[in-house]
């Protein structure tokens, strides 16, 4: 993938970001009753803080078409399967499941954004790398989690 700057990155990021909290909020009004509400909730939060800072670090918006081809990009990463395919996985079946995929998510997003930062130089493989590192913070988050529900 030919990114050309840190804005072209960041634009990525926002669109896996956006990606994943139209899945969480999806989630809530299609599963509105179900037990995972809380925990959908506490994560689209995280999702939005990602793509508040993400937006902040300068994410800038390419003509039309470069956005096209940079989001069909964010398209395949994340979430690949929508809604429907979290479901299909298990995803909503109950809390512990709901952080083992969300947890599974971060991975592939932390794995592509590393492939990002070392295929790249400059300012993109900068943050990119900056982007991973977050990543890795939040997949630290919901680890913790899981690991909590199976010490109860």
């Amino acid at each position: 993938m030919d990114v050309r700057c840190a804005g072209e990155a960041l634009y990525i990021a926002c669109q896996m970001e956006k990606r994943a909290i139209r899945l969480y909020e999806r989630a809530l009004a299609v599963f509105a009753d179900g037990a995972c509400q809380d925990a959908v909730r506490a994560i689209l939060a995280e999702e939005k803080n990602h793509l508040n800072q993400f937006s902040q670090m300068g994410a800038e918006t390419p003509d039309f078409e470069r956005a096209q081809l940079l989001s069909a990009k964010a398209a395949e990463v994340l979430f690949s399967g929508g809604l429907m395919e979290a479901q299909r996985k298990g995803a909503f079946q109950s809390v512990r499941n709901l952080y083992a995929f969300a947890a599974r998510e971060e991975e592939e997003a932390i794995r592509q954004y590393s492939a990002f930062a070392s295929s790249l130089s400059g300012s993109a493989a900068s943050a990119f790398s900056a982007i991973a590192l977050e990543e890795k913070q939040h997949l630290g988050k919901l680890n913790a989690l899981l690991d909590q529900l199976k010490q109860n």
